[in-house]
């Protein structure tokens, strides 16, 4: 009984939500209409109410010119404020099936289809660049890079990675500036 009851208001849900979309394409193309044909900017447009701001009217754009997917604007996943910047066959392409995601373990590398809404934000950074999608060869470089970035943050936080005592001589693996106090340190494991 209650399956009765709760499918019809789904049924009324889902149907408000089409309209809802619906409508929104409305509202694009009368933003478009506003700023083609009678010369309004997105700033005139969103002053005309307090519940509109630039950012909004701009979304409302690119739904009238078909630049932007209307999921994308109550979409909550991290891979939303990437997938906007998309030009729309892409923003389509990627909600509908997936985006490939270069995956390193060790030496063996893969590529996993993931669906646009599971991406974490540190993912996104690897998948996306800008207005398009990275290839896995994109990816591999992205990865690279900030590997090496992390490896060099973690040489230079550590005061160890930039000596080697040898003996009674010290070598240096990179220029740096060192304190008295590392000075006197080095000067002590010397004398051991």
């Amino acid at each position: 009984m209650k399956k009765t009851i709760q499918k019809p208001l789904i049924t009324e849900f889902v149907a408000l939500i089409t309209r809802g979309i619906e409508c929104w394409h409305k509202a694009g193309e009368v933003v478009v209409q506003l700023i083609d044909e009678h010369g309004l900017t997105i700033s005139d447009i969103a002053e005309t109410s307090e519940f509109l701001t630039e950012d909004i009217v701009t979304r409302f754009e690119q739904l009238g010119r078909k630049q932007l997917d209307p999921r994308l604007l109550v979409a909550g996943y991290p891979a939303a404020r990437y997938l906007v910047k998309l030009p729309f066959s892409e923003q389509k392409r990627a909600m509908a099936s997936s985006v490939d995601l270069l995956v390193i373990e060790g030496k063996a590398t893969s590529m996993l289809k993931v669906s646009v809404e599971n991406l974490t934000p540190s993912q996104c950074k690897q998948v996306f660049d800008g207005d398009q999608i990275r290839t896995s060869g994109a990816q591999r470089a992205w990865l690279e890079d900030r590997k090496t970035t992390v490896e060099v943050r973690t040489a230079l936080s550590s005061p160890d990675d930039l000596y080697k005592v040898i003996g009674k001589k010290v070598v240096f693996k990179r220029a740096c500036e060192m304190s008295a106090g590392q000075l006197a340190r080095i000067i002590s494991e010397i004398e051991k």
